[in-house]
């Protein structure tokens, strides 16, 4: 499977997606960029994301790195399924079931977060799975520097679920289903 690339015009969606359905993302100011290796790199300016003690504040810094890790599970989950029909690939929910953070010093500059793509064996793993069971997941770690020295860890579990689609053992996945509470949806 091919590593992540994003375009211009589909970070833009991305980023539109993400202040769209997770209103909470917009005063963090962020913008989405990726490189050649698939790496995913969320930005964003300090100072609205400050503290009391003028660093960043840490629930901004969380924010910022479960939202640079979805965003990087949503473009593996477009890439996974590129050959589907466009339909199916909309009925795929991307969500954070487990994170961890480390903080190890502030972070006093504007923010990047950096989501590395998952090796070629785990995202072959994780078609796999999403093929046969309709719901896969996978571990992204990003990554936060202050001045060239890792200042945050964050460690995310992400899952990718099919709505309503049959598993591999031809039960409907709807046990396994986590209800979306966007009322447009129903």
């Amino acid at each position: 499977m091919p590593s992540p690339s994003l375009k211009d015009a589909a970070l833009d969606e991305l980023e539109r997606l993400i202040t769209e359905k997770m209103p909470i993302t917009e005063h963090l100011e962020f913008e989405l960029a990726a490189d050649d290796q698939g790496r995913l790199r969320a930005s964003a300016p300090l100072q609205p994301n400050t503290n009391h003690m003028g660093s960043a504040f840490g629930g901004s810094l969380s924010m910022l790195a479960t939202v640079t890790g979805w965003a990087m599970m949503h473009q593996l989950v477009q890439e996974t399924m590129q050959d589907a029909m466009e339909d199916m690939r909309h009925r795929v929910e991307v969500m954070i079931q487990e994170s961890d953070i480390e903080y190890t010093r502030p972070v006093c500059e504007n923010i990047s977060v950096v989501c590395e793509p998952p090796d070629e064996d785990a995202q072959e793993r994780f078609q796999e799975m999403l093929d046969r069971w309709g719901r896969a997941r996978l571990e992204l770690e990003c990554k936060i520097n202050e001045a060239g020295e890792r200042a945050v860890t964050f460690i995310g579990q992400y899952v990718a679920m099919a709505r309503g689609e049959e598993r591999g053992d031809g039960v409907a996945g709807t046990s396994f289903h986590m209800e979306s509470c966007d009322p447009s949806d129903v």
